[in-house]
């Protein structure tokens, strides 16, 4: 097993554990079954096209492309556990071998007359849904080499005594035809596989922050049940020490560490009637039902001291309403999500960002706007999908990375997390700019929505 082939040498060198640097979320088992049905496919057809249909066929060779296929499998199978999860270069070098493997075997049975050519495809389609676009070009690579190739050099199209002419311009047609399937299909593949990668990889960043915000929501309870939980052995301590202090005279040199027993104790109990009756989860907003101009000035407030940029929420009623501003339920979702929002507006603005909230008897409205230079027209109409960020070019004027008003980078999940929290809700989020520059963000509830939560 020293010199082992390209497929199996690709996994040589890496111990028994699976290497996730730079992995993808294909497994060797699973290109393992492939290469089994390929193998059982590939066995069949040549035994019936010679032994049943009477073709002739290089038996000889066509029988050692196919055994080295089986060998390969057998020598994965026995050497590594199947579970295990492939590098992208691995899983490129096993699909490199399946290609060139297939493509010997079209050699010997007639090139691109074969009309199994089109298995070509195969590879490189499964690599464009599962590996890097460095990979599926080098594939797509090899095996546009292989379809020249076998364009013009490969052994006759097995048949009966009889010899087929293929036109040159039927040849090149299907090579043509071919090479245009490989290429529409790895754009294809690609981009609708990387699209839902990067949509699963959101949406696990969207749960765990509303995952998130919630547990803050419950640590007040918590803390709650806790201090009411601790109260009775602490009060049996309490009361211990206590005794204790008026049996001890104070001459006694243990007087001192239990008058501290007593005074540690006392402590304790103190810091736990404040937890039993403050809700951390929500200290500054002790009722659940609120106007979302509350929800917009609790998110405005945190950077009131972290910016000099002046943050206005007013509230007014829109057209033709005279009524009450409406209550509903505070939801972490709605807090998130604002909070980003005014989050990135005071990251962009010059010097002010407002906050209107409106309502009439069938909507509520809120519009987040700032004087900035707006949202970059190439992606705005993208806005809301991972990974696009409304930083412009992804790098300041200096050249550094951006950051936002709370120093992070911007990476475009937060527009993402937070469209996607209100959208929860039942909002609409619209991304637009002013007349006279600046951007804004227009989000619509149907009234309803909201205060049936009530």
């Amino acid at each position: 097993m020293r010199n082992m082939p390209g497929a199996l040498g690709a996994l040589r060198g890496h111990g028994d554990k699976a290497s996730f640097e730079g992995g993808t979320h294909i497994r060797l088992g699973t290109l393992v079954t492939i290469r089994w049905i390929a193998i059982l496919g590939q066995l069949s057809t040549i035994l019936t096209v010679h032994y049943l249909l009477g073709f002739e066929v290089d038996i000889v060779l066509a029988g050692l492309a196919v055994a080295a296929s089986a060998l390969i499998n057998l020598a994965l199978t026995l050497l590594y556990p199947a579970s295990r999860h492939l590098t992208d270069p691995q899983a490129a070098m096993q699909l490199g071998f399946d290609l060139v493997q297939l493509s010997l075997l079209l050699f010997l049975t007639g090139g691109m007359t074969n009309p199994f050519a089109i298995l070509m495809v195969v590879p490189v389609t499964i690599s464009a849904t599962v590996l890097s676009r460095r990979s599926t070009w080098i594939l797509l690579g090899i095996a546009f080499v292989a379809s020249v190739i076998l364009a013009v050099w490969h052994l006759p199209l097995p048949v009966w005594e009889v010899e087929v002419y293929m036109p040159r311009i039927y040849l090149i047609g299907s090579w043509a035809g071919l090479a245009f399937t490989m290429i529409f299909l790895s754009l294809y593949a690609g981009r609708v596989s990387a699209d839902a990668r990067r949509r699963a990889q959101a949406l696990a960043a969207t749960e765990a922050a509303l995952e998130r915000e919630h547990k803050l929501s419950e640590l007040g309870t918590l803390a709650a049940a806790a201090a009411h939980e601790l109260g009775t052995p602490l009060g049996t301590i309490t009361l211990a020490a206590r005794e204790l202090m008026r049996d001890t005279p104070t001459d006694d040199m243990r007087y001192e560490d239990i008058s501290l027993i007593n005074d540690q104790v006392t402590r304790c109990r103190r810091i736990l009637e404040r937890l039993s009756t403050k809700d951390l989860g929500d200290e500054e907003h002790p009722f659940a039902i609120q106007t979302i101009e509350a929800l917009a000035r609790e998110a405005a407030r945190q950077f009131d001291f972290l910016t000099d940029v002046t943050i206005t929420v007013t509230a007014t009623p829109l057209a033709n309403d005279d009524s009450e501003q409406p209550l509903v339920t505070r939801r972490a979702e709605i807090l998130h999500a604002l909070t980003n929002f005014v989050e990135n507006a005071v990251g962009f603005a010059k010097s002010e960002v407002t906050v209107e909230i409106g309502w009439s008897p069938r909507a509520i409205r809120v519009v987040i706007a700032d004087d900035g230079p707006g949202f970059d027209p190439v992606v705005q109409k993208q806005l809301g999908e991972p990974y696009v960020t409304t930083r412009r070019d992804g790098m300041e004027s200096d050249g550094s990375k951006p950051v936002n008003a709370t120093g992070d980078t911007g990476l475009g999940l937060g527009v993402f997390i937070a469209k996607t929290l209100l959208e929860r809700t039942g909002a609409t989020v619209r991304f637009v700019n002013g007349i006279e520059g600046g951007a804004i963000i227009r989000i619509n509830w149907k009234r309803d929505i909201l205060e049936e939560a009530l």
